[in-house]
């Protein structure tokens, strides 16, 4: 393999690492003097940028291509090197500044989100009996990854937005959902809206190597734990479940009763920290997402369908006695859920006349997944959700979820309403409906194999078949 590239005649591509030294300092001290450097001045600039290489190359080890650009501007000449990737390099800046000889300057600047630029100035008038400095690559310790005890997790700074940029770079690419991870000023924008609650783990050397945060909507109650990424070469310290403890521990100062997750179930490591932090699985999201909505670099089992989700959940206040009207073929299942979460269920108060309108409203994201929230079941609901389901999938929806309160009067003739229609159990979204609970059902208009969920725990494993066994007999049904 071909590590060096020349790409204009200024400009050079080369593999970081160590033994590339001299060839980077033969490059720079060859195209200095094609720009007319006096040769002492080009051997000192080209010493100079070696040492940074050999530097930078002893406390990374990562194969990353590096852009090298000469430039000469009036009586000052520049060597830059610009490396894409998701390595932090200022911790160096200081002893590279060190190292240099009187008269090279050096600064470093980021580029983008996912780069670095380190400039290296040296000024044209220099004395030409300057000597070169030590190029012992010794001199800089190479960065060990720390364990679980140097990790400190803390609710996230401003100054950490391009850090996190970094870590959902470096494991989703960019296709992730929430694109304003991105964007430092857009996210950060979010947090001072109070949309945002970030936590975030960070190295020994106070990068950013992990983030979590809850999303929460205006006015809710129970907020999402999301926008969750661990860098690769940290995982295995428990960190997902060590934020998740400290979100716990904040929410209940913003007024939140609970917190939730979607974990993915293309593979069980997410799920496996959602059981160590307590958040055990409430719902089921069938065919959320495209196919293609997951982490870069990872084999995905479900492969030809769309992604599924769970969802977990836990009170982070004593949840009082949650009311529920006879919920039919789900009255069962949903009390499990309950008991896992550990609420009480208190019986239904007495019936109330069910009204003859019923309210709905309708919303179908960029994604292909609608959802039908039923705000009041009347009579007329048969035909409400009828022409509501005829809406969103005009709007382009895939899958599609059905709510509505599970202490409405009229849950009943909904369940059966809704079966007819195709609608099978999705589960429970405890505390969704600003502070009351949501029964969940779901459907799909592509086929999707439940075979190929990846799922952790008995109990969500147990869910997964009763949701299955539903849409059989759903699909009986509506035959």
């Amino acid at each position: 393999m071909t590590h060096a590239t020349l790409a204009k005649p200024c400009e050079l591509q080369l593999v970081l690492g160590v033994h590339h030294a001299e060839v980077l300092r033969s490059f720079v001290r060859e195209a200095a003097l094609a720009e007319g450097i006096p040769a002492t001045s080009a051997s000192l600039v080209a010493t100079d940028f070696a040492v940074a290489w050999q530097a930078l190359s002893a406390i990374e080890d990562v194969k990353e291509r590096v852009h090298v650009h000469l430039h000469v501007l009036h009586n000052e000449v520049r060597a830059s090197f610009l490396l894409r990737g998701h390595t932090r390099f200022a911790q160096i800046i200081a002893s590279l500044g060190g190292r240099l000889p009187q008269g090279a300057g050096i600064s470093c600047r980021e580029s983008g989100i996912d780069g670095w630029e380190i400039l290296l100035h040296r000024n044209l008038a220099e004395p030409r009996d300057m000597q070169p400095p030590d190029l012992t690559p010794t001199a800089v310790t190479p960065t060990v990854v720390a364990g679980a005890d140097d990790i400190v997790i803390d609710l996230a700074a401003k100054a950490d937005a391009p850090g996190i940029a970094r870590c959902f770079l470096a494991v989703y690419g960019h296709h992730y959902v929430h694109s304003d991870v991105f964007s430092p000023r857009r996210y950060w924008a979010r947090v001072e809206a109070g949309e945002l609650i970030p936590v975030v783990a960070r190295s020994a050397q106070g990068d950013v190597i992990g983030h979590v945060a809850l999303e929460r909507e205006t006015g809710a109650v129970v907020a999402e734990r999301g926008e969750a990424v661990v860098l690769p070469a940290f995982r295995g310290h428990h960190l997902l479940e060590r934020m998740t403890d400290r979100l716990s521990e904040e929410a209940p100062k913003h007024g939140l009763q609970g917190i939730y997750a979607e974990p993915l179930t293309i593979h069980t490591f997410s799920q496996r920290n959602d059981v160590r932090a307590g958040m055990p699985a409430c719902a089921v999201l069938l065919g959320a997402n495209p196919e293609n909505f997951r982490p870069k670099d990872i084999a995905c089992p479900t492969a030809g369908q769309r992604q599924s989700y769970l969802r977990t959940f836990k009170f982070v206040q004593t949840a009082p006695a949650r009311k529920l009207q006879d919920a039919g073929p789900y009255a069962d299942v949903l009390r499990q859920i309950y008991s896992r979460l550990g609420a009480e269920v208190a019986a239904p108060g007495q019936p109330q006349p069910t009204p003859t309108a019923s309210t709905t409203r309708i919303a179908v994201n960029d994604r292909g997944y609608g959802i039908i929230r039923v705000e009041a079941i009347g009579s007329n609901c048969a035909i409400e959700i009828a022409q509501a389901l005829a809406d969103v999938h005009s709007l382009g929806a895939r899958s599609v979820q059905l709510s509505s309160r599970v202490a409405d009067p009229g849950l009943p003739l909904l369940i059966a309403t809704a079966r007819d229609l195709g609608f099978f159990f999705c589960g429970l979204g405890p505390g969704f409906a600003e502070g009351e609970d949501l029964l969940l059902l779901q459907l799909l208009t592509e086929p999707l194999d439940t075979a190929k969920l990846q799922i952790f725990t008995e109990e969500a494993k147990a869910l997964v078949a009763f949701i299955e066994a539903d849409r059989r007999a759903v699909n009986l049904r509506t035959r």
